[in-house]
Formats: C-alpha cells, structure tokens, sequence
C-alpha cells in the first residue's frame, strides 16, 4: 500500500510539472529573475534578448545549434545579441576575438568555426599568433588582427561586458536576459526545451 501510494505521488507530481510547462507557467524567483534596476538595452525600441556565453563553454557549444533555430523565427520587434563574458584568464582572449570579430564585420563568418575550433578541434588560441592564424582563414589581415586586439574599442567592450555582468548578476554561462530585465538560463528554465518556451514567455511579458 505504502509503495502504491509512493508511486501515485511520483506520478501527481510529474503530470503537475508537465501541465505547468505546458501552459507556460513560469514564476519569478525559480525559472528567472526580474532584476530590481533594469538595465538599459541598446536600441529601445526594441526588446532585447542577449545571451551571455563564452567560446570555451561545452555547454553554451551544445546549446548554439537550438538558439540559433530559435532566433531565425524571432518577430521584428524582437533584436538578438550576444555577449562575451570573463569569468577567468582563459576567457579573456576568446572575448577579445569576438569583439575583434565584430569590429572588422566577420563575426557571422567566424562565430559557428570558433565554437568548433575549441570542441572539435582541439584548439587553445590562448596566445596571440594562434588566433591570427585562425583569422587567416577568414581573410583578415594579420597586422588588422593584431591591431585591433590590443584596440581602445576592443579594451572598451571588455570594460563594458564586465560592467552589464555585474549589473545582470551572472554567475555562469550560457545565461539569457530579456530586455535588461529579466534573466535566466537553462538550468533554471529546466532544460533547453523549456527555455524557449520560457524566453517566449518573457518576450511576451516586455510587451505590457
């Protein structure tokens, strides 16, 4: 009896969980924050989802692929960036190539072969002749590389990364805040699935 009321509970709670999900029921405090200052987005008229990553994270890698689906069906009021983040000496460079990247328009070029370099190739680019190399392979020229790593817009956009860390209170990557206002993640959405659902639900919010 004992057992069959165990399994019945499981059971209750599981179809709870799964007709929340369902119905997009999301509370503040568990499945995302709403931080108390908002921080202010880029283009206003917009609403702004950002995703927080770093090139060396296995998990911000898998989740590339479902994001990228997801953001191609995004509605015109909604704009979709990222944002590197250093949380230690090892991202600091990976940072640098993005800002790089972006500054000499190859970002689109270089973004996917990046993650791939790290996860499936086996590559560091920790030091400065590697990732002129791995511009290389996109055209770039290497003196342009090498310039605009060390670049007051590069050291500007670090500076400024670290300031929208703190102010969002990130703790981990991959992370995603709506509006500069809400911030989550795939852990606390309950899993990528979720997620979508959940930034959705978000997106829909920023719109009251």
């Amino acid at each position: 009896m004992a057992l069959r009321i165990f399994f019945t509970t499981i059971i209750g709670l599981i179809i709870v969980l799964t007709q929340a999900f369902a119905s997009d029921h999301f509370e503040d405090g568990l499945h995302f924050v709403t931080l108390s200052k908002p921080v202010v987005t880029a283009d206003p008229n917009k609403i702004e989802v950002m995703e927080l990553f770093w090139y060396g994270c296995s998990h911000c890698d898998d989740l590339e692929p479902g994001l990228k689906a997801w953001v191609k069906q995004l509605p015109s009021d909604v704009s979709f960036v990222r944002m590197p983040v250093v949380f230690g000496r090892s991202w600091e460079m990976h940072a640098r190539m993005f800002w790089v990247a972006k500054n000499l328009k190859l970002l689109d070029s270089i973004h996917e072969p990046l993650f791939d370099a790290l996860h499936r190739h086996n590559k560091k680019l920790q030091n400065e002749s590697q990732v002129v190399e791995f511009f290389a392979q996109f055209g770039a020229d290497p003196l342009q590389v090498r310039k605009e790593l060390k670049s007051f817009a590069t050291e500007s956009a670090l500076r400024l990364a670290d300031a929208r860390t703190r102010s969002y209170g990130i703790r981990g990557v991959p992370a995603v805040v709506v509006n500069g206002k809400y911030v989550t993640g795939v852990a606390q959405a309950g899993g990528e699935k979720h997620l979508f659902k959940l930034l959705d639900y978000l997106i829909k919010q920023s719109r009251h």
